[in-house]
């Protein structure tokens, strides 16, 4: 089985707007200490493989300095995810899908505003990723959102100019909360690599019971 504490994905439903925008955004302005071992990926719960991103993202992108021309949108399966990653959806119902293929993610998967939320409010230094993705973990039935929908990420596809703007406002929101945690790390050659311990048997079936559970509060939310 891989082991992955390192890798985030990010994850949209096409793969060519959000997810692609958040995890090239990530990737770009990541602090140089942790970028050769923290690395950010993208995927898509309906993506059409290969798809190119949309004109208007790419447009987006280049006002960060980001190229997204060469960007081919990936599916979203089970053999995408590794045990040890961190998942960032930019839905709720994306959250979903992934803890229906793999519930034993169940304490790494979040929404990317949700995370945003919740590493802000992480106390004291983490010494890792890991760490830090744990202690967010932990806050996330403590500090609920006030309006479940806060944590969803507008997808602006077909949409006015002022849905494009209200979706670049939330993601650069919740990237700069994230790299700011991540900037507060202390780099891996200070703190040494991060390793998961993939679960047993009896955790993987407690996940997956965990995981019914969480997906049944989101969808009485």
């Amino acid at each position: 089985m891989t082991v992955s504490a390192d890798r985030v994905v990010i994850v949209c439903t096409a793969n060519v707007i959000r997810s692609a925008f958040v995890a090239a955004l990530l990737s770009s302005r990541s602090p140089e200490g942790h970028k050769a071992h923290l690395t950010f990926q993208s995927a898509g719960t309906l993506a059409r493989p290969s798809t190119p991103a949309d004109e208007k993202v790419v447009t987006l992108g280049r006002t960060y300095g980001l190229s997204l021309e060469g960007h081919r949108a990936r599916r979203l399966d089970e053999g995408f995810l590794r045990t040890g990653d961190t998942v960032l959806c930019a839905e709720r119902a994306h959250r979903r899908v992934v803890l229906d293929l793999r519930p034993d993610l169940i304490s790494s998967v979040f929404t990317i505003r949700e995370f945003s939320r919740l590493v802000e409010t992480v106390p004291g230094r983490a010494p890792s990723w890991a760490a830090l993705v744990q202690a967010a973990s932990r806050s996330r039935l403590s500090r609920p959102p006030r309006d479940p929908e806060e944590d969803d990420m507008l997808d602006p596809v077909g949409g006015a100019d002022a849905a494009w703007l209200a979706f670049e406002r939330q993601a650069t929101q919740a990237v700069s909360s994230i790299l700011a945690a991540l900037t507060a790390l202390p780099t891996p050659s200070d703190a040494g690599p991060s390793v998961a311990r993939p679960l047993s048997r009896r955790e993987y079936r407690h996940a997956r019971e965990n995981a019914l559970r969480v997906a049944g509060s989101s969808e009485r939310s």
